[in-house]
């Protein structure tokens, strides 16, 4: 995670020069402020780095595809429901539950249904999401457990 944060950082300061010390050295600093924070964090949450395994960054990739694109067509149909009449929204609440097996793949899929325009996680506890949408069309995705499998495959697990 080190490495990470540090490849970030230089590639977004440039240009360096010999004489700049001081950049490099509060970039360094800033570093490993954030790791420290990061190892403090993640200790707190259990300790076990249980989504920093190399093959969950080899799926990033097509979770990141899935997520663009299903935020694409919740936006569509968010704009559809603003154009259409008043009639066509019906509020729900709904629970669902959240299969993943750690922590942080559970507030990714919280996460992941708050970003998708159309929904929002509203509570996450005991496995279960509490969930609203503005229509049954919007609900579809979380109620039939597309978004559930997509978080279960980068996590590294099938439904």
């Amino acid at each position: 995670m080190l490495l990470l944060l540090a490849a970030a950082w230089l590639s977004w300061s440039g240009p360096y020069t010999l004489d700049g010390w001081m950049i490099p050295l509060f970039g360094l600093a800033s570093c490993l402020f954030v790791w420290r924070l990061y190892l403090a964090l993640d200790r707190e949450a259990g300790g076990d780095r249980e989504f920093f395994h190399p093959a969950a960054w080899l799926r990033l990739p097509r979770f990141l595809v899935v997520l663009v694109f299903r935020v694409a067509m919740a936006n569509f149909h968010v704009v559809r429901l603003i154009f259409a009449p008043k009639s066509a929204l019906h509020p729900r609440l709904r629970r669902v539950p959240a299969s993943q097996e750690t922590a942080f793949g559970q507030v990714l899929y919280a996460n992941f249904i708050t970003l998708t325009p159309g929904t929002i996680t509203l509570d996450l506890r005991n496995d279960e999401l509490l969930v609203y949408a503005l229509d049954e069309e919007s609900e579809a995705d979380v109620v039939d457990g597309s978004m559930d499998r997509d978080v279960l495959r980068l996590e590294g697990r099938s439904s």
